[in-house]
Parts: structure tokens; C-alpha cells; sequence
């Protein structure tokens, strides 16, 4: 292992069971850590997004699961967190598929199964310091960049993050070099998330619009359109306050407006199409006035791209749920049980990625 110094590394552990927490604590202690905090639930960490964000941060995701994607979803997303771009480390007893997704999703850096060594541990975070992964930006994510290729058609740069653990680790920190480089990261993800919340928000648009045409809404169109208001929300909340881009607030607003119309229309029975049109034409303009320096024809293509692909996944999930119902149905009932449909496919709507 290369010479690295700990002593200037500041690390959290978040976990309700002490016994845990401390074998976590004496790993790092041994490692030199300057300082290592401990914390018996999420509440009691709830300080770390305001103030003092340390260097790496352990979280137990077994005691209190929600509550710890939550942290970890705000810690990479929300702002004004002083260093979203912290090394984060989940800790299971648990790897459940379910709970693999969920890190996965969340923009955690790794995840570490218990009970552990004190070498592994110690090899984490080498890996944390040597091999961290870009950290890519979209409208629902922060995180290091999972992508096995980049979906086709989406144009999502890859952020060469801030690793305040490998400066401090390999004797390349000061403040003064660390303050332009968190500033310049940051303004990068508040520019990123405006582009793709804007992007998202058409996507949705654009999914949702030949199913708010028919005589009777579907479900799926005005569930994508209620997500609209999600993502206007948080766009919002990311524009500058000295009324640089007052334009842009007010599209999204009206775009905002008008999805919350078509669904107030829907329950009343009749769509206007009109008001269909005008959505998308508005969400276009959301897209072109954030991101003004690319051309609004590469930016709907991307849009058109990535619901197409949308569409075809949600078709194949529904022929291979039909195939397993089909193949469950055709299985002869033993000793005269009645075999249920099949749970194998997936059946539940998967959300719309963000593209």
C-alpha cells in the first residue's frame, strides 16, 4: 500500500448498533484518522448537511434503510451541502437485489458487507483514494458514474469530482487550493441539474402526449405528468437570485401550471389538446432557455431518443410478464392447487429515467 497520511482525515459513522460502529471506529483509528465521529442514527447526523460535511462517511442501511437513503440521496443533491462529493460507504448485513439497487441509485461510492476485516475496510478506502469514479449529474442523481456505455442519444458529461480524502491521503491539501475546486464543482452540478431537470421535464412531455390524446387519459400519461411538478420544483430552487434567468423561471412556471391543468382536465373528463401541445412546445422552450448554447434540435432529438427507447423497454417488460402469466396459466395445478400468475416479470411501472 502506497504512503498515504490519515491524520488530516476527517470521517462519520452512522449506525445504531455500537458494537458495529466501533470496530469501524478502531479501523480508522488505526489508520490514524484525525477525526472520527459516531452517530446512532440519521437524526442525530442530520448536522453533517449543513456543516463540517468530513472526508468519508460510513452509513448503516439495515437499522434504519429509508432514513439512510434519504441522507445520502440529500447529501449528493441538495444544496448548499458544504462537500456533496464526500466518500460514501454503505454498510449491510443484508445485500438484498433490492438493497444493491438502492445504492446503486442513490449515489453511494461503495458498499461494504458485514461482519468485516479490518482489511477490508482499509482496502475500501485505498480504492476510494486510487480508483474513484467520475461523478456524472442528472436530474434525480449525483454519484459516481455506473454507466456500462452512455444511453444512446443522452449527453451527460462525466464531473471529475472533488476527493478531499485523496488530497488529504496523499498530502495535497490546503484550503486555498480546495475553495476554487468545490466552488467550480459545484456550480458545474447546480448548471447540470437546470439542464437535465429541463430535459427530464420535456421527456416527460413527450412520453406522456399521445396518451393524453385519447378519449379517456391513460393512467401511465397523467402519473409521467405528475411528475412534472417535481422537477420544475427543484429547477426553481437551483436559478440564480440576481434575476439572471427570470425568463427561465417564468416558462417553468407555466409549465408547471399547465401539467397541473391537464390533470385537473383528466378528472373532469376532457383533455384539450390544445393544452397538450402548448406542454410540450413550453417544456422546448424550458430546455432552450437553460441550456441557450446548444441547439434546441440536438436537445429534442436526445428528448425523442431516449422516450423511444423508454417505450421499448416498457413493451418488452410487458411481453415477458405476459410470456411467464402465459407459461404459469399452461402449468398443470398439483394436488388440485391453483398455480398463481406469474411474479417474475416485473410488474409494477418503472419510473421514466432521466435522460
Amino acid at each position: 500500500m502506497p504512503d498515504y497520511d490519515f491524520s488530516q482525515v476527517d470521517a462519520a459513522i452512522i449506525d445504531p448498533q455500537l458494537n458495529t460502529a466501533r470496530v469501524f471506529r478502531d479501523v480508522l483509528a488505526r489508520l490514524s484518522f484525525r477525526r472520527i465521529e459516531l452517530f446512532d442514527s440519521v437524526k442525530a447526523a442530520i448536522g453533517l448537511l449543513s456543516a463540517g460535511t468530513p472526508d468519508l462517511v460510513l452509513v448503516d442501511a439495515d437499522g434504519e434503510s429509508d432514513e439512510s437513503f434519504r441522507f445520502i440521496r440529500a447529501l449528493r443533491n441538495e444544496p448548499g451541502v458544504p462537500n456533496p462529493f464526500t466518500g460514501l460507504i454503505v454498510t449491510t448485513w443484508a445485500p438484498t437485489p433490492a438493497l444493491l439497487a438502492r445504492v446503486a441509485n442513490v449515489g453511494a461510492d461503495d458498499l461494504l458487507l458485514k461482519p468485516v476485516s479490518p482489511k477490508q475496510v482499509r482496502d475500501r478506502i485505498i480504492a476510494l483514494v486510487e480508483a474513484r469514479k467520475g461523478f456524472v449529474i442528472t436530474a434525480d442523481y449525483t454519484g459516481p458514474d455506473r454507466r456500462k456505455a452512455p444511453r444512446e442519444g443522452a449527453q451527460v458529461p462525466v464531473l471529475d469530482a472533488p476527493n478531499t480524502l485523496r488530497m488529504k491521503a496523499s498530502g495535497q491539501w490546503s484550503h486555498a487550493a480546495v475553495r476554487p475546486l468545490m466552488t467550480e464543482a459545484n456550480a458545474f452540478v447546480v448548471e447540470q441539474k437546470r439542464i437535465r431537470a429541463s430535459i427530464q421535464v420535456a421527456f416527460l412531455a413527450e412520453f406522456a402526449k399521445p396518451g393524453l390524446m385519447r378519449p379517456v387519459a391513460e393512467r401511465s400519461a397523467l402519473d409521467h405528468i405528475g411528475r412534472i411538478g417535481g422537477f420544475i420544483d427543484d429547477l426553481l430552487r437551483r436559478l440564480p437570485d440576481d434575476g439572471s434567468l427570470a425568463h427561465v423561471e417564468t416558462v417553468a412556471k407555466s409549465v408547471k401550471r399547465l401539467a397541473d391543468k391537464l390533470r385537473a382536465q383528466a378528472e373532469q373528463g376532457a383533455i384539450d389538446s390544445d393544452d397538450v401541445d402548448q406542454l410540450q412546445t413550453l417544456s422546448r422552450a424550458l430546455m432552450q432557455g437553460v441550456d441557450p448554447d446548444r441547439s434546441l434540435g440536438d436537445m429534442t432529438r436526445e428528448v425523442t431518443t431516449a422516450v423511444t427507447g423508454y417505450r421499448n423497454r416498457l413493451e418488452q417488460m410487458a411481453q415477458a410478464k405476459a410470456a411467464a402469466q402465459a407459461v404459469q396459466a399452461a402449468a398443470p395445478a398439483e394436488d388440485g392447487v391453483t398455480v398463481p400468475p406469474a411474479a417474475t416479470a416485473e410488474a409494477a411501472q418503472p419510473q421514466a429515467p432521466a435522460p
